[in-house]
């Protein structure tokens, strides 16, 4: 859930924030570190089943799934129709990545002049009057595993596609393949219980939004 809470707490400001504030990360892998000498191509992770294997993060949580899709037209009409009068800013052609988890968040991707850095729109921001400003990292290393790193806070995330997820004796040497060095770090294996609840009151409504998007996505993936 560290995902969707990373951007919660942004989001509401609550105390909690100073949680993560308080962290000293300065030594951990920064985004700039992490997206060194790296250049990203977004259809090498469209269309794939990911799964989190590895955490580097103060939360213990449980493994998710993420899936990719290419922003269609009408997905990202959608959001701009919606969301422009908020953050006049944001560059809306720039939208390449649609991005969905098991866990009822979804965000449309932004590319930004860094080849792998995106800012991601949270499909919640539609409840809210301001759009958040969130910034990932992803990069695949060989032999296609998938990284993400929350460039604010830097945590990072090691994934790979569900029918190739590392041997259980391999999992911290797939992980080391990132390159990443933080704090707080474990396998998906050592979280076998299902985290707290968020309260958001952003949740279920968050819930209808990806609801009608998927479909949307799917409607003007048949017709094309």
């Amino acid at each position: 859930m560290i995902f969707i809470y990373i951007v919660y707490l942004i989001v509401q400001q609550s105390q909690a924030t100073n949680v993560i504030e308080d962290l000293k990360t300065d030594n951990w892998t920064s985004c700039e570190e992490f997206l060194m000498n790296t250049t990203f191509d977004i259809q090498s992770v469209i269309d794939v089943d990911w799964k989190i294997f590895y955490f580097w993060n103060y939360e213990v949580e449980r493994s998710y799934n993420i899936r990719f899709s290419l922003a269609t037209p009408i997905l990202v009409d959608r959001f701009k129709v919606a969301l422009r009068d908020m953050d006049t800013s944001v560059n809306w052609t720039r939208a390449v990545l649609f991005m969905e988890t098991s866990i009822d968040f979804s965000a449309l991707y932004l590319t930004t002049n860094i080849s792998g850095q995106f800012r991601i729109i949270p499909s919640f921001a539609f409840q809210m009057e301001k759009i958040p400003l969130l910034i990932f990292g992803l990069k695949i290393v060989k032999p296609g595993y998938l990284g993400i790193i929350n460039c604010l806070h830097r945590f990072c995330y090691a994934l790979a596609p569900v029918d190739k997820m590392p041997e259980e004796n391999k999992i911290n040497l797939a992980a080391e393949m990132l390159g990443f060095k933080g704090d707080f770090n474990r396998s998906y294996l050592t979280n076998e219980y299902d985290p707290p609840i968020i309260p958001s009151p952003y949740s279920e409504d968050d819930e209808d939004e990806d609801e009608q998007l998927e479909i949307e996505n799917e409607e003007y993936a048949l017709k094309n």
